[in-house]
């Protein structure tokens, strides 16, 4: 009979596109051109977009202006963690959004699926990396540095606008100890307190008033014992979480939930029930991403030979692909030996990874004219 499908990650680049910021942007960016980029995680329990979106002024080049954010996050919905910027990484005080993205890349193996985020920026080497898996409906997110200098602080800002664009409504914040209603503003006890729930109390998932109905809520869990210091405004309309990490630490950790279609009420029940399986979890989570370090290059050189073989002419294809793995032979090591390097040349396989088997099915097809 037929087999279930076996689940499995889809990640989808909706490819970067350019266009100039109108009126109605943040200020700073109107009149400039702005490169927006986004692609998604469909991970069978939730679809997941990440988008990468700054503005450039041809009077300052190499340098990326973000509007509100860099680092935004439009589906499920826009508006829970914040489409137009809900992720912002501050090394020794300085935000790395100015510098522009190095790689920003997605793709799936299988039961796992990888969006990445790499930036060189003075301080160290960043990568920004969310992980999908099949049937989850958590999005996984992991910071990771190579410093070049003294990390004196690292912090990170969330943004998120519970449930709705609205500033009428009754914003809380509940941590695994407390609920923390409007206008009031929290500092955590980081031994007790490692993960968040923002909900809107009237705008509850489906509540429609005026033009704005509520999505449900929407939360992020962390590793306990990385922060320093967590704060958290309850402002009426959006709300931005400040977390100040120990910056002695190269691998920080996060759970981001966006609850689309989910009641508070049901949300809460669920995220408390998983807390502390999640904390495990992420603990123990392999970020690595073991299809780029152990990729067969000695199998696909042996496939590539014998199929150029057959193609005296095909010389330049021929001499790109010796070329690609030289390349390859040495950014695998490097990945492999995990030492300084390693972010990029991950980062530079997988461009190269994804050309080569690109470019494989033009190749047999003229293959097979060439035989005819």
């Amino acid at each position: 009979g037929a087999r279930a499908e076996e689940p499995r990650v889809v990640v989808t680049d909706r490819g970067a596109y350019t266009s100039i910021a109108k009126p109605g942007a943040p200020t700073n960016i109107v009149g400039l051109p702005r490169l927006s980029h986004m692609i998604t995680m469909a991970t069978g329990g939730k679809t997941y977009g990440v988008q990468y979106s700054v503005a450039h002024d041809p009077k300052r080049p190499g340098i990326a202006i973000p509007g509100e954010g860099y680092i935004g996050m439009p589906l499920p919905s826009n508006c829970n963690w914040y489409a137009g910027g809900f992720f912002d990484l501050l090394l020794n005080g300085k935000s790395i959004g100015s510098i522009p993205v190095e790689s920003f890349v997605g793709r799936a193996s299988g039961i796992r699926g990888h969006i990445d985020m790499v930036f060189d920026t003075p301080a160290a080497l960043v990568r920004i990396r969310f992980l999908g898996l099949a049937g989850d409906d958590a999005l996984y997110g992991q910071v990771l540095l190579e410093a070049k200098k003294e990390i004196a602080s690292m912090q990170v800002r969330l943004r998120c606008y519970p449930s709705a664009f609205v500033s009428k409504a009754e914003r809380h914040v509940l941590t695994p100890v407390r609920d923390v209603g409007p206008d009031d503003r929290a500092e955590l006890d980081t031994a007790k307190e490692f993960w968040l729930l923002y909900y809107d109390r009237i705008f509850d998932a489906g509540h429609i008033g005026g033009s704005r109905t509520g999505v449900g809520p929407c939360a992020v869990l962390w590793l306990g014992g990385q922060t320093r210091k967590v704060v958290v405004p309850v402002d009426r309309y959006g709300i931005t979480t400040t977390m100040d990490f120990k910056p002695e630490l190269r691998d920080f950790r996060f759970v981001f939930f966006d609850y689309k279609g989910t009641k508070n009420e049901a949300a809460i029940a669920d995220l408390r029930s998983r807390a502390e399986s999640l904390q495990q979890e992420l603990a123990a989570m392999e970020f690595v991403d073991t299809s780029v370090a152990t990729w067969p290059l000695a199998r696909k050189q042996a496939e590539i030979t014998a199929l150029l073989a057959s193609m005296p002419t095909a010389v330049e294809e021929a001499k790109r692909y010796r070329d690609w793995a030289v390349q390859l032979t040495g950014m695998l090591a490097r990945l492999q030996s995990g030492g300084p390097g390693a972010i990029q040349a991950e980062s530079a396989a997988i461009g190269i990874i994804q050309q080569w088997e690109k470019g494989i099915p033009a190749l047999k097809l003229r293959a097979l004219l060439e035989k005819i």
